[in-house]
């Protein structure tokens, strides 16, 4: 019964008057279960948050890894380190080895020399009147070596220098092996013809 008693300017109050409503929205006034509202997202924001207890953890957790890391990065160049040094003697060991390698082809160069001129030695003493002379200076260009060596020893044998000094052939010691068989031929195809020219006969025996 009442709410039809009600007069129009009841309902119009209890509807709420349209510039009451402005002015409660212009002056920023907000309802109770709004604020309510706000409050619970803060504290479920505040509850999702970390802790003071969280972030020791995670500071823990963060300090073993990277001491974890670190222990095996020391390792790890420890290891290196050893293998380096392995390296170094073993460097050490092999140029010792080739100090000592290049010390013995030196020595067998030496050695092989020597043999070289023991054989020649014996070459030289195997062949009758072959005389070697060492220590001649080389002469720019072409020389004669017979008349070198018959002005040397014409300095070093006391004998009369109108007196002429016979000999089959001269050459250098660094001559091939194919001159010197030349030089051999020349020598004894030059004997051969002073032979005949001494023997005329023999050489030229009458027909029968």
């Amino acid at each position: 019964m009442d709410g039809f008693l009600q007069t129009p300017a009841d309902t119009r109050d209890e509807a709420g008057d349209p510039k009451m409503a402005a002015h409660s929205a212009a002056t920023g006034d907000t309802p109770a279960s709004t604020l309510e509202g706000i409050g619970d997202e803060l504290r479920t924001i505040a509850a999702s948050m970390a802790t003071k207890a969280d972030l020791l953890v995670l500071t823990t957790t963060i300090q073993d890894a990277l001491r974890a890391e670190m222990a095996g990065i020391r390792t790890e160049v420890t290891a290196q380190g050893t293998r380096i040094q392995e390296l170094e003697h073993s460097h050490e060991a092999h140029t010792a080895r080739l100090v000592a390698t290049d010390t013995a082809v030196a020595r067998q160069g030496v050695l092989l020399l020597q043999l070289r001129r023991a054989v020649e030695d014996l070459d030289n003493r195997g062949r009758r009147c072959n005389i070697r002379v060492r220590g001649l200076p080389e002469a720019e260009g072409e020389e004669d070596v017979e008349d070198t060596l018959t002005a040397l020893f014409r300095m070093i044998l006391p004998a009369d220098t109108s007196l002429a000094l016979r000999g089959r052939n001269a050459h250098p010691a660094d001559m091939g092996e194919d001159h010197r068989r030349d030089l051999h031929n020349d020598a004894v195809r030059r004997r051969k013809a002073e032979i005949d020219d001494r023997h005329p006969d023999a050489a030229h025996p009458p027909a029968s």
